[in-house]
């Protein structure tokens, strides 16, 4: 890279660099597989005017994008751009099978 004086181009290389690092966080996010529950750090307003973070995970037939089921109400819904948002997965708990009773 060759050094420069101008500032447009110096902020753009900066934003450049900027850009690149937050994709590279977002790639580095577990992905949610179907039955984990996803928390989102901050509430997401959706049409009905209410306020959730907490979904479980389903697999969406028609892409690779998940879709997430409200636990209260059943809802199933799409966030746009989750992985730019803040959140944790939480496993589901997997109960062992009993080897003794097949």
């Amino acid at each position: 890279m060759t050094d420069t004086d101008s500032i447009y181009a110096s902020e753009w290389r900066a934003r450049c660099r900027a850009n690149l690092v937050r994709s590279k966080l977002q790639r580095a996010k577990p992905t949610p597989k179907p039955g984990q529950t996803i928390i989102f750090d901050e509430p997401i307003r959706f049409n009905d005017g209410e306020d959730r973070d907490r979904f479980t995970v389903i697999a969406n037939q028609k892409g690779k994008a998940p879709l997430f089921r409200d636990p209260v109400t059943g809802t199933v819904c799409r966030v746009a751009k989750f992985r730019t948002r803040g959140y944790r997965l939480i496993n589901p708990v997997i109960v062992p099978r009993d080897s003794t009773n097949g």
